[in-house]
Order: C-alpha cells, then sequence, then structure tokens
C-alpha cells in the first residue's frame, strides 16, 4: 500500500467529472467510464503508460468483501471524492491467486432470491468465506480484531482469517493497494463518490512515476 495526497485541483476535476460525465445508472449504483476524461486527469500527476481502465462511482450501501484482480492489472489506485467524515475503506492482508475478479457474500444475503441477488450483482459471488477459498492466500486461523470489524458492515464470521489496513477514506488522501489484495468497504452513514483507477505496473513503480511527476 502507498498513500498519498492529492493536489486540490486534481480532486476538483474528478468532482466535477463525478457531476457532469455521462453516468451508467444502476441499482444503487452508478458509473462514469469516461476513460479519455479519467486517463488526461490523472496523467498531471503520475505515468498513465500502464493504464487499463478506470471509472467513477457512487454507491448507496457497502459492497461486499471482494477482490478486483484480472490478468491485466497488478495495482489500483482508489481516490476518495465525496464520503462521510468518518467512512473507512479496509485492505485486507490476505491475497487472491486467480486472474478475474471474486467476491464473497456467505449467508449474509440468504433472505434473496436469486433474481434479488442478480439486481444487486451478486448472483456470481461466492457464498462461502475468503478464508474458505482454496485460492486464498494468508489467512489465519483466528477471528477478526474488533478493531477492525467494528468498521465493516456484515457479519463478524465473513471476515474470519482475515487481518489488515483501515483506510480513512478522506476526499484529498488517495491510495495505491495490488489488485489482488482483497478489500471493503467500511460501514456506510452515506452514499459515497469515488474514482478507481487500475494499473498493469506495480505500486513501486507508479510511486516512483508520482514522485517524478510531483517534481517536474
Amino acid at each position: 500500500m502507498f498513500e498519498f495526497s492529492l493536489p486540490i485541483h486534481i480532486l476538483e476535476k474528478f468532482k466535477k467529472l463525478s457531476t457532469h460525465g455521462n453516468k451508467k445508472e444502476m441499482k444503487d449504483v452508478s458509473i462514469v467510464e469516461e476513460q479519455d476524461e479519467i486517463k488526461e486527469i490523472i496523467s498531471e500527476i503520475i505515468s498513465v503508460e500502464s493504464y487499463h481502465y478506470g471509472n467513477i462511482f457512487a454507491h448507496n450501501s457497502p459492497f461486499a468483501i471482494h477482490s478486483d484482480i484480472s490478468d491485466k492489472k497488478k495495482t489500483i489506485l482508489l481516490i476518495p471524492i465525496d464520503a462521510a467524515e468518518d467512512q473507512t475503506f479496509v485492505v485486507f492482508d490476505q491475497t487472491i491467486n486467480q486472474d478475474k475478479p471474486i467476491s464473497w457474500i456467505y449467508n449474509i444475503f440468504n433472505d434473496k432470491t436469486d433474481d434479488e441477488l442478480k439486481e444487486m450483482y451478486y448472483d456470481t459471488a461466492y457464498k462461502i468465506r475468503p478464508c474458505d477459498t482454496q485460492n486464498v492466500v494468508g489467512c489465519t486461523n483466528s477471528p477478526v480484531t474488533e478493531e477492525i470489524f467494528k468498521h465493516l458492515p456484515f457479519t463478524k464470521d465473513l471476515y474470519y482469517g482475515l487481518t489488515g489496513t483501515v483506510w480513512k477514506y478522506t476526499p484529498g488522501n488517495a491510495l495505491l493497494f495490488d489488485a489482488n489484495r482483497i478489500h471493503a468497504t467500511g460501514k456506510m452513514s452515506k452514499p459515497k463518490i469515488g474514482c478507481t483507477i487500475q494499473f498493469r505496473d506495480s505500486i513501486e513503480v507508479l510511486a516512483s512515476s508520482l514522485s517524478a511527476h510531483t517534481q517536474s
């Protein structure tokens, strides 16, 4: 993980795009996928030679625990745009060894029908825990700590075996983390907006690029 401060003018450009960009509206979620605009904005502070994909998202409830891994990306840049003051984001230490995205819902939506799960975008989610998943690496044999769990929205058993870092989801901050890391939205008291950008380069290469752009 690599955290850094986002220049105010960059944050303002993302805010403007989140408001005026072409939105794809879905149930409880909207996304802006204007690649040229996102790429142009972020190119002011970091190399976009390995840019893969970006979007600006807005959602009303927490996303389930997941990983955005694929064979085409190594690093994710997360940029908070708007959120409650106490909003958090949890990046777990555990990783997944595969080349396609995955999410876990265990038994937290057992009251939902298959059609309702599809409407919630969880029709392909695993109804087990990360610690029960063969390709997940690094799980412990202990419950998640209370310090981490107090920030998480679902049942404690879902997060069994996981350790990690609670990050303050604050506009003006930005975070680079490995695409194979499992992560989760913290509890939400209001809708939140953010931007995720996926890169094919490693955190180390991108952090070096960020430093070079800042000094230029």
